[in-house]
């Protein structure tokens, strides 16, 4: 059998800044980065650009000095509009169970994003202890409201509230079930539609 475990207790945090960090003139960051699969050895991050950029990850060992020692990269990936402007780049030759310090680079800048970004490798606990304890989130039905293309009257959705609520319950992983965003009626007809609703 095999865990998942992600030792990131701000991952939902992670998911408010899709929406937060446009507000963010000093960032070229549309949304994220948001932590993906997490293992032993290496972890995924997903971003989303403004436009086409050229993005890379840089990480290192977190340690008591706080001065980045021995930074390593990841490959650098250029965003495109095909894509929605999203990357996924992958931080590899990790040490489990070891916390690390990263920093998001867009066209070779380092972006702000008003927080501290880690992550932690999954240790390696087989034959050694028993597994490590970890707290699920679930969460589906994520209707975001529009109001240039939602329907006349009443609101049918709501805002991010649900993304407040569940980080409220500091879970180490969170898994949408469904429901992760509600396609209207002008976007049906177009890939850009589904990518402007994504």
């Amino acid at each position: 059998m095999k865990y998942l475990i992600v030792s990131v207790p701000w991952l939902l945090a992670v998911l408010l800044s899709l929406y937060s960090i446009s507000g963010n003139c000093q960032s070229s960051l549309q949304s994220g980065p948001m932590l993906g699969y997490n293992e032993m050895k290496e972890v995924q991050i997903w971003l989303q650009t403004r436009s086409s950029a050229k993005v890379g990850i840089a990480f290192w060992e977190k340690d008591s000095t706080g001065i980045p020692a021995n930074k390593q990269q990841t490959e650098t990936i250029i965003t495109q509009a095909f894509n929605g402007f999203t990357a996924k780049l992958t931080a590899t030759h990790l040490q489990p169970g070891t916390q690390y310090e990263y920093e998001v680079l867009v066209d070779e800048k380092i972006q702000d994003v008003g927080r501290p970004l880690t992550f932690t490798t999954q240790p390696l606990w087989q034959h050694r202890t028993d597994p490590p304890n970890f707290r699920v989130a679930l969460g589906s039905c994520n209707y975001i409201n529009d109001p240039p293309d939602d329907r006349p009257g009443e609101p049918y959705g709501g805002d991010y509230r649900i993304f407040r609520s569940i980080l409220a319950k500091e879970p180490d992983i969170m898994l949408w079930l469904g429901d992760n965003v509600y396609l209207r009626e002008a976007d049906w007809g177009s890939r850009s539609g589904f990518i402007h609703r994504y």
